[in-house]
Formats: structure tokens, C-alpha cells, sequence
């Protein structure tokens, strides 16, 4: 949703403004609305802010990834002042005056991405961007920047403000990955994987640090074989316990993945569901193409048409990438792990 955008105006000069920017951040890839007073919205051909101000900001406060506001900073806080949560979760809320010379990243200047927006939003307009994150105007490494550009999950909170805290104090931090990275190592970040305060990244639950911060990357995929009927609940007591034995974050997992002829299995459709998990459905003739060393069953293979399927799924689904978890068997359940070929850039 980063890239839905609502810009809202309350003037004429605004619209013009708000028009204008619509129009290219379109061309840039964004999906834009455009909000108006109906007097406004009328003439520009915009939607229009209907019944009272504070409810109606509230409407639109969770549907959009970013809110531009045009117009003054004041009466953007008011509107979205009762609706703010946290920065993990807020949208990116960014205020430009309607003659275009200022831009200010107001809210979810990070996570949500408002301080990038911003610089985006000026090359449009030659607005000048008005920055006060204290990790950007003193020129320091942000860690929730580098977790938002990487696509890495956030675990823990207040660990990831205790490092910025620290970065600004001074003081070196700590950076683990399980994987390559490119770019080049931030001042104050160094490769090691003990010491006070750090960063792992990895999707396993390692603490490495006395105050430990995991980024974890959405690379998991799950293969999975199961009986005819097995309920949802089976099914999540099994991958609860196989995530948990393993040491894998769920934060990581990015599909499931299994044998066409298991397309309709309710269990298997329904946990997924709630997860909100990608489920994946192979031929067995996909499933016998993957190259690889696999626990082989007959049984497997006179029922399905392929040896394996848990494994080769999970593999599959990985885009060929590395079995992590071999084939285990949850009474009747049997799962795997793969995970993608992934790295972390520090840009």
C-alpha cells in the first residue's frame, strides 16, 4: 500500500498544486486520489471531502500508504492528531505548503517511508524538504531506514530505538547476516556477532547481543504433505511446532507450498488463510523436475507421482533455493523448509 497515495487540498491554489503532483507521481508509479472540498472537488474533478473534517481524515487515515496534505501543518495534525498509533503502523503523512516551497515529512517519517516520499515530492515541485529526524540530520545510520529498504521485519521495538539512541550517543553498534550484503558498513556499525547492542539478520531467532534487535527477511517457504482431511488446527499446531523446534521467526514465512491434488484441502487453505500465506500448488511432474537430494518414500510416490513432496515443494517454491529443514513428520503432518537466495543492501 506504500504506493497509494491521497493528496488533499483545501484551496484552489492548493488543487492546482494537488493536480499537478497527482499527475506525476502517476507517471512515477504511484496510485493517486486526489480530495477537495466538494466546491473544489467539482471543478477539478477530484473526490470530495464530505461531512465533517476529523471524521472524514479518520476514513481515509488507514487506506492510503502516504497522505500528502497541501496546505498548512496545523490543519493536517488536527485531522489525523486522533488516529496516529505508532510509527510501525502509521501511514507516511507529508505537509507541502500550496506555493509549493516547503516539504515536511510529519509522520512515519521512516517505516512508513515520509522522508523518502519527501525527496521524491521536491524533485517534483523544487519545494525544499524540511528534515528533523535526528538520525538524518546528523548524517546517522537508521536502522528502521535499512529494515524498510531491505524489506526486513521489525521484531523488536524498543530495541531498534535504543539503537538509534546509541548511534547518536556515539557509540558503535553490532551487525550480524546470515547472508551477503552489499554497500558499504555504515560509521559506527561493525561486523560481530557478540558485544552490548546490535542487529541480526537472519530468519532465525538469534540474540546475539545484550540488547538484541532481529530484522528478519521474508525468504521461508514452507513444503507440506498431509492426509485427506486434515483440519486447520492440526495443521497450525504442526507448523507452529516445526517453526518453534527449527528456531525460525514466522515473520519469515512467505509460502506454503504442496501437490495439486491437495488443491482443495480445506485444513491447508483455511490456516493459510488466517495467516494471510501464499499457498502454492505443484504437479508432481514439477514436483520430480527439481533438482536435488530428497528423502525418497515409495509410498509417497505410488500415491502422488513424486517421491517427495513436502521437500521438493519447499524448494520449488523457493525458486530453487536452499532446503534449510529436511523433511519432518508432525503425526501424520510431514513439513520442510527452503529459503530464497536473498542479501541486504546499506545503499
Amino acid at each position: 500500500m506504500t504506493n497509494k497515495v491521497a493528496v488533499i487540498s483545501f484551496t484552489e491554489r492548493g488543487s492546482i498544486a494537488g493536480k499537478k503532483i497527482s499527475a506525476a507521481l502517476t507517471e512515477k508509479g504511484y496510485m493517486c486520489t486526489c480530495f477537495a472540498p466538494e466546491k473544489f472537488a467539482l471543478k477539478f474533478g477530484f473526490e470530495s471531502m464530505r461531512g465533517e473534517y476529523i471524521k472524514w481524515a479518520g476514513s481515509i487515515f488507514n487506506s492510503f500508504g502516504i497522505l500528502v496534505f497541501i496546505g498548512a501543518a496545523g490543519i493536517a495534525v488536527r485531522g489525523i492528531a486522533p488516529y496516529i498509533k505508532d510509527k510501525f503502523t502509521d501511514p507516511a503523512v507529508v505537509v507541502l505548503d500550496e506555493r509549493e516551497n516547503f516539504a515536511i515529512p510529519l509522520l512515519s517519517g521512516h517505516v512508513g517511508g515520509a522522508v523518502g516520499f519527501v525527496k521524491v515530492l521536491c524533485e517534483i515541485t523544487n519545494a525544499v524538504p524540511v528534515i528533523t529526524t535526528a538520525t538524518d540530520i546528523n548524517n546517522k545510520f537508521a536502522v528502521d531506514v535499512f529494515a524498510v529498504r531491505n524489506d526486513l521485519k521489525i521484531i523488536q521495538r524498543t530495541a531498534a530505538k535504543e539503537i538509534s539512541s546509541a548511534l547518536l550517543s556515539g557509540e558503535n553498534i553490532n551487525f550480524c547476516c546470515d547472508s551477503g550484503y552489499s554497500g558499504n558498513i555504515p560509521n559506527g556499525v561493525k561486523i560481530s556477532d557478540k558485544g552490548k547492542i546490535g542487529f541480526v539478520v537472519s530468519v532465525f531467532n538469534k540474540r546475539l547481543y545484550d540488547i538484541n534487535l532481529n530484522l528478519v527477511p521474508y525468504k521461508i517457504h514452507l513444503g507440506i504433505g498431509c492426509k485427506k482431511g486434515t483440519p486447520k488446527e492440526s495443521i497450525e499446531n504442526a507448523v507452529n511446532s516445526f517453526l518453534n523446534e527449527n528456531n525460525i521467526f514466522e515473520e519469515a514465512v512467505k509460502s506454503v507450498s504442496t501437490i495439486t491434488i491437495k488443491q482443495n484441502e480445506k485444513g491447508i487453505i483455511e490456516f493459510c488463510g488466517k495467516k494471510d500465506w501464499l499457498v502454492e500448488y505443484f504437479t508432481a511432474e514439477e514436483l520430480n523436475r527439481v533438482k536435488g537430494s530428497f528423502n525418497a518414500s515409495e509410498f509417497v510416490k505410488k500415491t502422488t507421482g513424486t517421491d517427495n513432496v513436502c521437500e521438493r515443494a519447499a524448494v520449488l517454491s523457493a525458486k530453487n533455493g536452499n532446503l534449510i529443514i529436511n523433511k519432518t513428520s508432525f503425526n501424520g503432518i510431514t513439513l520442510a523448509a527452503a529459503c530464497e537466495k536473498w542479501s541486504v543492501d546499506f545503499g
